[in-house]
């Protein structure tokens, strides 16, 4: 569980840093939409898989009675 705790914890540190971020939180433009939405998506992108993953894990190491 500890691994699936900070796999979920890298999106999660990315999606808060993005305003302190200089190289995302500017006026530049990335695939021609702004920089912080697109850093945004693709974290939101890459959380779920991790949600899902904890999740599983949580799962996993239930019993049978909890399931």
């Amino acid at each position: 569980m500890p691994l699936a705790l900070t796999l979920l914890a890298v999106p999660v540190v990315a999606l808060l840093a993005a305003v302190w971020l200089p190289f995302v939180n500017g006026p530049q433009l990335w695939l021609g939409l702004p920089s912080l939405l697109v850093w945004s998506v693709g974290w939101v992108l890459a959380l779920t898989p991790a949600l899902a993953y904890v999740e599983r894990c949580r799962r996993d190491t239930g019993t049978e009675e909890e399931r």
